[in-house]
């Protein structure tokens, strides 16, 4: 073990480009997801049959495929040249978004329509209502689906190491050559993967905790024991 945390500069790079890259992805991904979600259920049939096709067009390929077809086939197309860090995002990025929009759509379609109607007859447009009334609603719904993908698209980075980035992966292989300790260093990777995921997870957690209908829900149950509280205790009190 001693030999392997001698390359712990090594490590500690590929680490931070690891974390990055989940970063960008999950909070670029966040985005996307939402805009596309709510695209999938806009009024225009142009634009949900649009956004459905190309929903499922990205979905079908792997997205090692679309990673190799954007850093070496597009290259060929344009003729530009993108940095393998760069595409490596933009791939991954794609990827949650598009995934993610399924939870985002299932989490807006959960919100009782009448609070949209509710929202036009104050004289609200679909923009207003949708950012300041259905959505913050439909993150309830939203955030645990997500938090659960963020996980997975966190274990996902590893497919950038196929296209030279030099990520957890990529360096965990070149530390594992020089030091002939593949156990060690396999089971080092994975617990490092572990720690991430977990840090993901209470992320999440925590943001469940904060979103606003949640919070509402927690004070009316907390009200609603209190009132059922003092209604025992009047009870007792008079028998």
């Amino acid at each position: 073990m001693m030999a392997i945390l001698e390359y712990w500069p090594v490590l500690l790079k590929g680490l931070w480009i690891t974390v990055t890259v989940s970063l960008c992805t999950i909070i670029g991904g966040a985005i996307g997801a939402v805009i596309i979600g709510g695209l999938r259920l806009s009024s225009s049939t142009a634009v949900r049959v649009a956004t459905m096709v190309f929903v499922e067009l990205w979905r079908s390929p792997s997205a090692l495929v679309w990673l190799f077809w954007v850093y070496y086939a597009l290259p060929m197309v344009t003729g530009t040249r993108i940095n393998p860090l760069t595409a490596a995002i933009l791939v991954l990025l794609l990827e949650a978004s598009v995934y993610g929009s399924e939870v985002v759509r299932s989490g807006l379609e959960a919100v009782n329509r009448g609070q949209s109607d509710a929202c036009y007859a104050l004289g609200l447009n679909k923009s207003q209502s949708f950012i300041k009334v259905v959505l913050p609603q439909a993150l309830s719904q939203i955030v645990p689906g997500f938090g659960s993908m963020a996980r997975t698209m966190f274990k996902w980075t590893a497919i950038v190491s196929f296209i030279g980035v030099q990520d957890l992966l990529y360096v965990s292989q070149f530390v594992r050559a020089q030091t002939f300790e593949t156990t060690k260093v396999f089971l080092l990777l994975a617990v490092v993967y572990w720690i991430l995921c977990l840090g993901v997870a209470f992320a999440f957690r925590a943001l469940e905790q904060v979103l606003p209908l949640n919070r509402a829900l927690r004070a009316a149950q907390a009200s609603s024991s209190a009132s059922q509280l003092g209604d025992n205790v009047s009870a007792i009190g008079a028998a």
